[in-house]
């Protein structure tokens, strides 16, 4: 009897400390939003408004000396219309060379010839693209600092659900991304910063618990 007693206590706490994927806990919260951030990339996306096409190579149009500019000022122009590109250079992720095209002139007939710069992807920026119709670029991950609480489940339109707050971090971000000409142009001080306190709505599924945004995947 004593036995059967000790087997059956062991048993139960056995049972308890394996517990049930469908349980609101941390543990299962964290794993369930570390599943969903795996598969979502923080991106960089450099949109350039003289640029043919939204891909890359991108050629990117210059403007040329004329009677409204300057040559300085269209050095200017061309540098700032071009610098989310270049930074990208500068870090190795981006190639640059220059080219030309032919284009329709405001006024008049006929074609003109104008200067371009065409931007490729390095053997690095190929490895940090999102996709060959995107200029978004790949810069890591978020991973859970800790679940700091959550609400308790409640049934919302039939849905099970809970909002779950709990800090992050990035992680697996490459180097070329902490550039600080790279943080600086993209703006990447909050993207990056350690730590950071969000919160999250989560389903309880047949399976566990999921991001709300990834129920319908």
């Amino acid at each position: 009897m004593k036995t059967k007693l000790i087997t059956s206590t062991l048993l139960a706490f056995t049972l308890a400390a394996c517990g049930s994927s469908k349980d609101a806990n941390n543990g299962n919260f964290e794993k369930a939003i570390n599943a969903h951030f795996a598969k979502d990339c923080i991106t960089i996306q450099p949109v350039i408004m003289a640029a043919d096409g939204n891909s890359y190579p991108m050629t990117v149009q210059l403007q040329q000396q004329n009677a409204l500019f300057t040559q300085a000022q269209v050095n200017q122009n061309n540098a700032n219309a071009t610098q989310p590109l270049d930074v990208l250079v500068k870090a190795g992720v981006l190639s640059v060379s220059d080219g030309t095209k032919k284009v329709h002139p405001m006024f008049g007939n006929g074609e003109i010839t104008v200067p371009t710069k065409v931007f490729k992807l390095t053997d690095m920026g190929k490895k940090a693209s999102v996709s060959a119709d995107s200029t978004a670029m790949c810069i890591g991950h978020y991973k859970v600092d800790d679940v700091v609480r959550f609400t308790e489940p409640n049934n919302t339109l039939g849905q099970t659900i809970s909002q779950v707050s709990f800090t992050v971090s990035p992680v697996e971000v490459p180097d070329w991304a902490r550039n600080a000409d790279v943080q600086k142009v993209y703006g990447l001080g909050d993207k990056l910063a350690e730590h950071s306190k969000v919160t999250r709505t989560l389903v309880l599924a047949s399976d566990g618990w999921i991001d709300a945004s990834d129920f319908g995947k």
